[in-house]
């Protein structure tokens, strides 16, 4: 097989699977009415001095064309996660990076060989919280 269709199919899986964002909330107390992703706040430590309470665990993970891009991803996930059930704050607990390889294997007229994709997904966890007014 030719370089140029090896790149050619790398690139193909590599735009197929590029700029995705996926989440989940584990609802640990009682949901809300859900919110604006806009109007979540992002917090690193628990809110010294004022009363809230927890709502879920949420967590997201995203691939960019760069990290920064993954993580911006990410966060708005984590956001849109977190207003879903009605949260207006995220105590960020985890930021790391997952690396996955998919083979895919390229047949051509001399039996066929492996390309191997790589792709790093940017991953966030946190508290979604409900902060009293």
């Amino acid at each position: 097989m030719s370089i140029f269709l090896r790149f050619v199919t790398v690139v193909f899986f590599a735009i197929l699977f590029d700029g995705c964002a996926t989440g989940s909330a584990l609802v640990t107390g009682a949901p809300r009415q859900a919110t604006e992703p806009s109007d979540v706040t992002i917090l690193r430590e628990l809110p010294y001095g004022l009363e809230f309470e927890h709502i879920a665990i949420v967590t997201s993970e995203a691939e960019g064309w760069t990290k920064q891009d993954g993580l911006d991803m990410a966060l708005q996930e984590l956001k849109e996660q977190a207003s879903k059930v009605g949260a207006n704050a995220i105590i960020l607990r985890q930021i790391g990076t997952n690396t996955d390889t998919t083979p895919v294997y390229i047949h051509n007229s001399e039996g066929g060989d492996w390309v191997y994709y790589s792709s790093e997904y940017e991953t966030l966890t946190g508290d979604a919280i409900y902060v009293f007014p």
